[in-house]
């Protein structure tokens, strides 16, 4: 039988899920990253998502963006079979339950795949995905999330994808 603590767990996942996630970002984008920031920046990706499947109103865009995390730091890591294996699950998730996810979260899931596969130099199927993912921008109906999702798209390693 566990112990219960005196915090409200359900607030402390989701505290914890959006404090991991947010702090992906910079060391994603960090061009000197550390080895340690490295490993710092892939677990923070799975303990953001676990912390977020925890909390009591996760919804499965926040399973596939949690799948999506972990893909785009392994991918920044260059860590090609993680990488292609959550990647994998992020896809599969999203066109498995388009009427629950957003239509930004089929460009991530298209942006994990292209980047992945070309990570583990699956070159031509990463092209096709690249094209897709480039494509689905003029879909992301919000401006703002537009211009999220080409910032994202414009940043970190494609692996000889153009």
């Amino acid at each position: 039988m566990s112990h219960q603590p005196d915090f409200d767990i359900d607030k402390a996942h989701r505290w914890f899920g959006v404090e991991f996630n947010n702090g992906i970002f910079p060391l994603l984008i960090k061009e000197d990253r550390t080895e340690a920031e490295t490993e710092e920046m892939i677990a923070m990706a799975y303990a953001s998502t676990l912390h977020w499947s925890k909390f009591s109103k996760h919804t499965i865009a926040n399973k596939a963006r949690g799948e999506n995390m972990i893909a785009t730091a392994l991918a920044f890591a260059g860590r090609k079979e993680g990488a292609l294996h959550h990647a994998k699950r992020n896809h599969e998730i999203v066109l498995n339950n388009l009427n629950e996810v957003k239509d930004f979260d089929i460009t991530y899931a298209l942006m994990a795949m292209a980047r992945s596969l070309a990570l583990n130099g699956e070159m031509t199927e990463a092209q096709k995905y690249f094209d897709e993912c480039v494509q689905s921008l003029d879909n992301i109906k919000d401006e703002e999330d537009k211009a999220i999702c080409v910032s994202d798209f414009e940043s970190g390693p494609w692996y000889g994808l153009d």
